[in-house]
């Protein structure tokens, strides 16, 4: 029959709080180590109905877009199927998705607008 593993130490009792000379209890900051956000991708994706004009219109509006930046992500989308508008954190890259389905909606266009993790 085999042994049961040895018990674990009991865990260490805080460490009491430093003094300075006068009795005041002395706090030591420790560095807080904070995790960069989860970036995401918002991209467009290509088809046969939604206007050429609308897409530069909503790279312009909702992704700060120059007129040239636009067109050519616009042709990027028409010849391979999806272009990458930008990569923001993900609470970011969801509003955007929301407001272009939203506004291609409200014109009656189809355009499909998604995230993925970057």
């Amino acid at each position: 029959m085999p042994e049961d593993p040895p018990p674990s130490p009991p865990p260490k009792p805080p460490a009491a709080p430093r003094r300075d000379s006068g009795g005041a209890v002395v706090a030591e900051r420790k560095a807080a180590r904070v995790k960069p956000p989860s970036l995401y991708q918002v991209v467009l994706l290509n088809d046969d109905y939604t206007p050429m004009e609308f897409v530069v219109m909503v790279l312009q509006r909702y992704f700060q877009r120059d007129a040239d930046s636009a067109t050519h992500i616009m042709l990027k989308i028409h010849h391979e199927g999806r272009g990458i508008c930008g990569v923001y954190p993900k609470d970011v890259a969801a509003t955007k998705v929301e407001l272009v389905i939203t506004a291609a909606r409200r014109e009656g266009h189809p355009l499909q607008c998604i995230m993925e993790a970057a």
